[in-house]
Parts: C-alpha cells; structure tokens; sequence
C-alpha cells in the first residue's frame, strides 16, 4: 500500500501539468483567432473606415473655412513693482468675466459685451529656454571671474544689472479675436484696466516721489562737491604763486582729499542715471515693451477641435458594429 502512493502523487502531478499546458494552449489558440477575426473584420470594412475618414477630413475642411478667421495679437510687457502675481490674477479675471459674459464688468471698462465674440486673452512667461549649456559655462566663468574684482566698486555696479535682468521677467499676452479692427481696441482697453490700480498708483506715486527727491539732493551734492574742489584749486594756486623761490612747505593738513571727492561725485552721477532710468522705464504696473500687430491665428491640425470628427464617424460605426453583433447573437440565443 505504502509503495502505491509516491506513483500517484506522481501522476497526479504529470495529469496537472499536462492540464495547465492544455490550458495555457487553448489561450493562446483562442487568442490568436481573436486576433485574426479582428483581422478579418477590418479587412473586410476597410474601404468602409477610409470613406469615413476622408469623409469626416472634408467635413472638417468645409466647416473650418466657413467658419470665422481667427486673429491674434501678442503684446510683449514686463511686469514692474513685484505686479507679477496681480497681473497673472488681472487677466483670469478677464477671461472669466469674458466666458461668463459680465456685462456689468465691461460697461465700466467701456467695452461692449457683442464686440467680445471670439475674443480670449492669455498670458505666459518668456523664458531663455534656448540658453546652451556652453552658455551657462561662459556665465560662470564670467562670475568667477568678477570674485577676483570683488572689492571693486564697479563689481557691484555689474550684479546688480545681471541680477536685475534675471529677477524681471518679460511676459507675453496673447489677445485672440475674430474682428480686426475692434479687436487691438479692445486689447488697450483692457491694458489700461489691467494698469489702473490704487494700491500700485500709490506706490507708483511714491516711487517717483522719492526718485526724484534723490536726483535733486544728488545734484546738489555734485555741486557742493565741484565747488569745494574749485575753491580748493584756486586757493592752492594762490598759495603755489606766493611761494618764495626756493622755499620748503610742509604739506597742508588740511587739504582735501580729491580722489574720495572725485570718487563720491561718480557715484552720486551713477545713482542720478539709475533714478532717470526708474523714471522713465516704472511709468505704469505693465510697461508694454511691444504692442504687436494683428495675425492671422493657425492652430495646428492636429489641435483642431474638427479632427475630432473623423475619429468620431470612425467611433460610431465600430459602436454600430458592436450592437448589430450583440443583436445577432441575441437572436441566435432565442433560437
């Protein structure tokens, strides 16, 4: 009895086995006939699904060329004050009040809401995605170099201008629209209401205040400075003439150290350059660096809401298919 048992646990197995291989066969046969009869099926509808595609193509076609033209215009600005963040909040707010159709909103921006058909406004950084990495080296190399000047006067002069240049970043506001000549109106409209703010005016105001106080202490100082440097050249020339031939004078104590005056003057002319800068560049919240002309908008085919039906008669007809099967095999079930 005890010698039976190892051989049919032995066979057991070898019947177990050969099951699953059986199994694992009729998968795979049954998955290939699926494949097949997927096969067959589109070989047999192909002409079927061609005609659908070139059929939805040219529908697409006749409904994007009697549909109207789009126009665009992108305005290149840069955001001053710290405005980014309110800017950005700026133009959702209009776009929103564009899809809801707020009429009230633009009433008092002076815009009629039937001029605004078509009409959408976007924004986007402009970044340098373009930077090589043989220029990123070459700007190291330029900061490296700069340390070895870093008690120069002129290094902080030169990162103040490159971290000014990475820290403002220009922007880019896309206005879409369908008429061509309200459309650019209304963008200036909606660049003076994105520019009218009382908590910026405020402080646009306050800025140029103090601008313009520092250009006019400075100036004065300047002056201060060349007259003391006058008066200190035509004392010393009078005294240099009163010298007798062949005298000995020990320096004069209290004599002006030209150098630090000269040098103090260069900055005070440095600081008025940067203030005039301040005034004529930071005029507004959104400085429009170009205001761009209109064209024509193309969307890439591919993006185009009309592909969508080609792949849409495409859909439909396997969802026909598939229901006249099941009605088929319905009926075969009945039967």
């Amino acid at each position: 009895m005890s010698d039976n048992k190892p051989t049919n646990t032995s066979s057991s197995d070898e019947i177990d086995l050969g099951q699953l291989f059986k199994m694992i066969s009729k998968g795979f046969n049954r998955l290939g006939i699926a494949f097949l009869s997927v096969f067959v099926y589109l070989k047999k509808n192909v002409f079927i699904l061609i005609g659908l595609i070139v059929l939805g193509i040219i529908i697409s076609f006749i409904l994007s060329s009697l549909g109207n033209k789009k126009l665009k215009a992108e305005t290149i600005v840069r955001p001053n004050f710290d405005s980014t963040d309110y800017i950005y909040a700026a133009v959702n707010e209009i776009q929103s009040n564009i899809s809801s159709k707020d009429t009230s909103f633009f009433k008092r921006v002076g815009i009629s809401i039937e001029d605004l058909k078509g009409f959408r406004i976007e924004i986007q950084p402009i970044t340098d995605s373009e930077e090589t990495e043989e220029e990123t080296e070459q700007e190291l190399q330029y900061l490296k170099l700069l340390e070895n000047f870093k008690e120069e006067s002129f290094v902080v002069d030169i990162v103040r201008s490159e971290l000014t240049k990475k820290s403002i970043i220009a922007h880019r506001i896309t206005f879409t629209y369908i008429d061509a000549n309200k459309g650019n109106i209304i963008a200036k409209k909606l660049l003076n209401y994105i520019n009218n703010n009382e908590y910026f005016d405020r402080i646009i105001k306050t800025t140029r205040e103090n601008a313009q106080m520092r250009i006019d202490k400075n100036t004065l100082l300047i002056s201060q400075i060349d007259k003391l440097i006058d008066n200190y050249t035509k004392t010393l020339a009078n005294h240099t003439a009163e010298r007798a031939p062949g005298s000995v004078y020990m320096e004069n104590e209290s004599a002006l150290n030209i150098g630090s005056l000269l040098s103090l003057k260069n900055r005070f002319l440095k600081e008025i350059e940067e203030k005039k800068s301040e005034l004529t560049d930071q005029t507004e919240i959104l400085s429009v660096i170009n205001m761009g002309k209109t064209q024509v908008y193309k969307k890439p085919f591919f993006n185009n809401k009309f592909f969508l039906i080609p792949m849409s008669l495409v859909v439909l007809f396997f969802i026909v298919s598939f229901i006249r099967y099941l009605n088929r095999k319905a009926k075969e079930l009945q039967l």
